[in-house]
């Protein structure tokens, strides 16, 4: 077969799990890989084995192959395999540990050295003089503090010096990573769901008259459910919190108990309804009231988010993921349990107001449609290509 215009480095769902995997970079990859191959794009996914998926497949127009393992030297088996296909351009998806555990690192600058320009979309951004005791503490990080700290400035500074072009997704994270081109996590385009169908979602879901608030995902210490769910033990009978999800793969890996805990201290006042089958993804978006998100400290765009805003699900968010997407005053929610469940309880009284939330979201979700994020990306792969980046990065660093 003929080169691929790009070859993707990503995780990717098994076939007929489209937010499947063990992060959420698998979907964020899947639907990347898509949007690039509607502007005419070949694409070839170089992804990890998965039991459930075999080593190549088609997925539509892209084609899917998966030539290595999780674990040590992943990532230079990645590159290698990318050098093979004779890919025009490489674009690597990276967050910490994504292609195995701690042991998988070290490949990482080797990877970058072997593919020379590649393109880095960093997943996971983070200040190191903001890794304190409290953040080794809210990921679940085996080591101590300083070397949690060394260790993460390490990656975040290989990849700015070996990358052709590095991506983030929101501008609080140029902020550190101050070479980055800013592209925001795309959404999928749907029409908005008119009244009948957000009755039908709800039937179909049991859903009574309550105000139902929505925590969807992986459920991992870094989301910041406890204020959630200590809120909810507040709020009035006409409120419904439904933490939709299961425990993070990387918590299951390491035997963290840490959702099996959350569900037995909070389950006398919330639905935990455990991981959402792929076919019932869109209707808790479409069924929700409100999408409540209370990251404490973002580091990451969140896929969950992109998925409510896709669907014109009202939201709430942290005052400090508010602050991360630019997200208008209006979609800020308190810090305080106490203040959160009056702010749910008057929702539930007013529900006119979720129209102003929705009015407030579809500001947010604006420019961030998949075709002009991929648009993007192919602007970018051509500048990478043409060395106009590697020659700007290299001016800067002089």
């Amino acid at each position: 077969m003929p080169p691929a215009d790009v070859a993707l480095i990503t995780p990717y769902p098994a076939p007929g799990d489209e937010h499947g995997g063990r992060s959420g970079v698998a979907a964020y990859g899947a639907a990347l890989a898509h949007a690039l191959a509607g502007h005419g794009a070949e694409v070839t996914v170089l992804a990890p084995e998965e039991d459930d998926a075999p080593l190549l497949a088609a997925d539509g127009p892209v084609r899917v192959e998966r030539p290595f393992r999780r674990g040590p030297g992943a990532l230079l088996r990645a590159a290698h395999a990318a050098r093979a296909s004779g890919a025009a351009v490489t674009h690597v998806q990276h967050e910490l540990f994504l292609y195995g555990g701690p042991s998988s690192v070290p490949a990482l600058a080797p990877a970058l050295r072997a593919l020379r320009d590649a393109v880095v979309t960093m997943h996971h951004v983070v200040d190191p003089a903001t890794v304190d005791d409290d953040f080794v503490r809210l990921h679940r990080v085996h080591a101590p503090r300083r070397v949690a700290q060394a260790g993460l400035a390490g990656v975040q500074r290989t990849i700015r010096r070996r990358a052709g072009a590095v991506i983030v997704h929101e501008p609080a994270f140029a902020r550190i990573v101050p070479e980055a081109e800013v592209v925001p996590h795309g959404l999928p385009a749907r029409p908005a769901p008119d009244a009948g169908e957000r009755a039908a979602a709800r039937a179909a879901l049991g859903l009574d008259d309550r105000l139902t608030v929505l925590c969807f995902g992986f459920l991992a210490p870094y989301k910041g459910l406890e204020l959630a769910l200590d809120a909810a033990a507040l709020t009035g009978p006409d409120v419904r919190l439904v933490v939709a999800g299961g425990p993070h793969p990387r918590l299951v890996e390491d035997g963290d108990p840490y959702a099996h805990e959350l569900r037995e201290r909070h389950g006398a006042h919330a639905d935990f309804v455990g991981r959402v089958p792929e076919a019932e993804v869109s209707t808790w978006f479409t069924a929700a009231d409100v999408a409540l998100f209370p990251y404490p400290r973002p580091f990451a765009a969140s896929g969950p988010l992109a998925l409510a805003l896709a669907h014109r699900t009202p939201v709430l968010l942290s005052p400090q993921l508010a602050s991360c997407t630019a997200a208008p005053l209006a979609l800020t929610a308190p810090a305080s349990a106490r203040e959160l469940a009056a702010l749910l309880d008057g929702l539930a009284a007013a529900p006119g107001e979720l129209e102003r939330l929705r009015e407030a979201a579809g500001a947010v979700a604006r420019d961030r449609a998949w075709p002009a994020v991929a648009g993007r990306h192919l602007e970018l792969y051509e500048e990478v290509q043409r060395g106009k980046r590697s020659a700007r990065r290299r001016l800067r660093a002089a």
